[in-house]
């Protein structure tokens, strides 16, 4: 994930604080509200996706455009070690989500090689599938207009939405290591199946974890391309401005 630093220097006798634009706090636990079910505590959900991506490039350097899809399998709690039991997910209903980002595209050093995209959009959003008969698929690499799309969702339920993109950084390597991504948004929860501390406007949604296959991929010039992954997602807060007024004042005073 993306971290959060604090850093502190004297200037001409002055104290500056400077935030970096990661999530500021460690994940904190939420409330899973299932259908039919008992709510429980959760910390992360597992999920795994499938994006194709159309891109403009030359030697590697260009931009981008995806959209994509995929399930959660299941959560988390209090850490990554700890997978809760008797969720009922998958059984008894279905989350997933669908997603668009564009950016831009870089080669990376020889060494390891490949492709750094960098997000200037994303927005997500999240859904219950109560019926467990939602489906996904993906046009196959290379396919003109090629889309990754759902079915069977007139009884799905938004649970919530990207509000805007914080940070969003992609790596794709050739061989064995396919690479990793971790996006950070606002996100906003609704319809009741997330609760907890969540704060309209000050919520981050971490998206993060692995390449697991690249098929159509290239280091250099490529138009159509397909990513499968899976990860972990996770909330933290952004501390309000009277909060960072008055660590600043505190530190200030020290």
């Amino acid at each position: 994930m993306f971290s959060s630093m604090i850093r502190l220097g004297v200037l001409a006798g002055s104290l500056t604080l400077t935030l970096t634009t990661g999530a500021w706090a460690q994940p904190f636990p939420f409330t899973v509200n299932p259908p039919g079910g008992s709510p429980f505590q959760a910390t992360f959900m597992d999920f795994s996706y499938v994006a194709l991506i159309d891109q403009t490039a030359t030697n590697g350097t260009g931009t981008f455009s995806e959209e994509g899809a995929g399930f959660f399998s299941s959560f988390r709690h209090p850490d990554l070690n700890t997978v809760v039991a008797n969720t009922g997910i998958n059984q008894n209903y279905r989350v997933y989500a669908s997603f668009t980002g564009a950016g831009t595209v870089a080669p990376m050093p020889a060494s390891p090689g490949g492709l750094t995209a960098t997000f200037n959009t994303f927005d997500l959003k999240m859904f219950l599938d109560p019926s467990s008969n939602t489906t996904i698929s993906a046009d196959g690499v290379g396919a003109p207009n090629g889309s990754v799309t759902t079915a069977n969702t007139p009884d799905d339920i938004q649970i919530g939405a990207s509000a805007g993109l914080i940070s969003g950084e992609a790596h794709a390597f050739p061989g064995l290591a396919n690479g990793d991504f971790d996006v950070i948004v606002k996100f906003n929860p609704t319809g009741g199946f997330l609760s907890g501390p969540f704060v309209l406007g000050l919520t981050l949604g971490d998206f993060n974890g692995v390449n697991t296959s690249l098929p159509g991929f290239s280091t250099g010039s490529f138009t159509d391309g397909r990513v499968d992954g899976s990860g972990n997602l996770s909330f933290s807060v952004i501390p309000e401005p009277s909060s960072l007024l008055l660590l600043g004042s505190g530190l200030a005073a020290l």
